[in-house]
């Protein structure tokens, strides 16, 4: 096993642990620049990490021990270009397996506790080019807010060649939380979709998107450009099939309103059309069912930090009494 110790002042004897590691590293391809690792395995990792009362973080000292040796050697850094070509020229690992570990950040200065525990994780053999299993799952407790519950992710991965672009097929991700901090004290929510991310190109794809929680199930599409620079552009679009609003008010944990009209609230659909960036978000081609109710239009916000809030919409039929008292 190996372990480090924490620092003073804190109650967990050590900031990091673990029971088991297996790295194995093929010396021969190493010759040729082809890094070829057996399945690494870890078992029993513990990780600590936190601020005390005061805001001081448990790695600071590390931090700093570090700093230090790095500047008494940078008088013996290499030179510029020294080991120019030295760049591996491929990649395999018979896959990863991470078995009963355990992560805590524990912040006592905000009075926040965040604990992933039972975390599983492995992959299949992991080449670019070549396609792989991954298959992630943990439960979670924090405090701010109140939530527990259990994430699960599974998805088949594949790696560019040149290591610039990655694809998830068939992503499956679940979350089953429950808590004061979950509206309506418990919710389920289950994604699929399929993921393409090319960093070269800074694009991102996600062609398929079904979710559903509360009740609902929404369907689309986003596609997003510049995703890594200072303004990235996003655009999709966006169904809800139908579904009735009392559920949904009902499963956020509220009152149901008191109507004069019983069935009023009972059956919805809506669908549109967006585009986003980190200051606006717009939604065109904009339809939405409430009852024997239609509305069209578009709807936008300019300027998250002073909003500025158009629209242009047309309902085609609505009777408010049967919605009052």
């Amino acid at each position: 096993s190996t372990r480090l110790s924490n620092a003073a002042g804190f109650e967990e004897p050590y900031m990091a642990s673990m029971e088991t590691v297996q790295l194995r590293v093929k010396l021969l391809p190493l010759l040729g620049k082809q890094l070829e690792v057996d399945k690494i395995r870890l078992s029993g990792l513990q990780l600590h990490l936190g601020k005390d009362g005061n805001g001081v973080a448990n790695w600071e000292d590390l931090q700093e021990a570090a700093e230090t040796e790095t500047e008494a050697g940078a008088s013996e850094a290499q030179a510029p270009g020294k080991d120019a070509g030295s760049q591996l020229k491929g990649l395999a690992i018979g896959g990863i397996e991470v078995a009963d570990a355990r992560l805590v950040w524990d912040d006592r200065a905000a009075g926040a506790r965040y604990e992933v525990r039972d975390l599983a994780f492995s992959t299949g053999e992991i080449a670019p080019g070549e396609p792989f299993d991954l298959d992630l799952g943990f439960n979670l407790a924090a405090t701010q807010p109140a939530i527990s519950g259990n994430f699960a992710l599974q998805g088949e991965v594949l790696l560019a060649a040149d290591m610039n672009a990655i694809a998830v097929n068939g992503a499956r991700l679940q979350l089953d939380a429950s808590g004061d901090g979950v509206p309506g004290g418990q919710a389920t929510l289950a994604l699929a979709t399929d993921i393409v991310v090319d960093l070269a190109a800074q694009t991102l794809s996600l062609p398929d998107l079904v979710l559903e929680a509360l009740g609902m199930k929404l369907t689309g599409q986003v596609s997003g450009t510049a995703i890594s620079g200072d303004d990235p552009r996003f655009s999709g679009s966006l169904a809800v099939a139908g579904f009735s609003p009392r559920d949904v008010i009902k499963a956020l944990g509220q009152a149901s309103p008191a109507t004069a009209d019983a069935s009023v609230l009972g059956n919805s659909d809506a669908s549109l059309q967006w585009e986003a960036s980190s200051n606006h978000f717009a939604a065109t081609a904009l339809k939405l069912h409430l009852d024997d109710s239609t509305v069209d239009g578009t709807a936008q916000v300019d300027s998250f930090a002073t909003p500025a809030i158009a629209f242009d919409l047309t309902v085609d039929t609505f009777d408010l009494d049967r919605y009052l008292p």
